[in-house]
């Protein structure tokens, strides 16, 4: 029974997770936490490692879709790598009651911005290449270099946090693309699984060095993983942006809460 639930949870959690391009993380670790008893430091470390094959397994079909945004995504991976050791350092001396209550006021808070802002701000916004295409050349290369340490420093918070709780920063990264960059909301998810992918192997290697991840929970959640993001892939096409933003509020604050409980 444990081994079916461990690939329904996979196969649930990355369908969900692809579809919001949050790579599934975010409910494997409060799970982790809740029903297995083991630290978050080994929970942080398990989920991030499903986050990375949910990632990996999804990215074939985006491509295919032509909706990952290369130079973001790498730009993002980049300001990432040096913050997923500082979060992977960070989880390892901080308290029990610290690690679940930053979990659910961040939870909680993201899911009230996204339930009460309107996704009909952003979703029909252009791009900010198409943006640049009608700008004098000063102003390109001005907001170019704007942009550059902007996402370097947007993945470098991204980093620290997908490290530290083990669930990937893609449910953050995903808003700050279409509400902050202003970003299609389709074109965001699929750029954040790219960006996820890179990031979260870097954050992984010294987990597995230190052997805080559970491989058994790893290879039964990842058949369940691999169908998932499959499945998550090709239904993010046809879900409306709006769809893809209520579940992803809708997630966030129940695992805020859920998380509360765990104090």
């Amino acid at each position: 029974m444990i081994i079916l639930a461990l690939i329904f949870l996979g196969f649930v959690a990355s369908t969900y997770g692809t579809i919001i391009g949050a790579g599934g993380g975010f409910l494997f670790v409060p799970v982790l936490v809740t029903f297995y008893n083991i630290s978050p430091e080994s929970a942080a470390a398990t989920g991030l490692a499903i986050v990375f094959i949910n990632a990996v397994a999804g990215l074939p079909i985006f491509f295919k879709q032509r909706r990952v945004l290369l130079r973001t995504g790498l730009l993002l991976a980049v300001g990432a790598f040096p913050g997923t050791f500082i979060g992977g350092e960070l989880v390892k001396y901080s308290p029990d009651a610290v690690f679940y209550s930053l979990f659910a006021v961040l939870l909680i808070g993201l899911g009230l911005f996204l339930s009460l802002k309107k996704p009909s701000q952003v979703n029909n916004q252009p791009t900010n290449s198409e943006e640049n295409r009608s700008l004098p050349q000063d102003k390109q290369n001005s907001d170019h270099i704007l942009n550059l340490w902007k996402l370097l420093g947007i993945g470098s918070g991204l980093g620290i946090v997908s490290s530290f709780f083990g669930i990937g920063g893609g449910w953050l990264l995903v808003p700050i693309l279409t509400y902050g960059l202003g970003f299609s909301i389709k074109t965001a998810t699929a750029t954040s699984i790219f960006s996820l992918a890179l990031y979260s192997l870097v954050g992984l290697l010294p987990s597995i060095a230190t052997g805080a991840v559970h491989w058994s929970i790893v290879a039964w959640s990842g058949i369940g993983v691999l169908a998932g993001a499959q499945t998550g892939a090709i239904l993010s096409k046809k879900v409306k942006g709006v769809t893809i933003t209520r579940l992803l509020s809708a997630l966030v604050i129940i695992m805020g809460v859920n998380m509360i409980f765990q104090i």
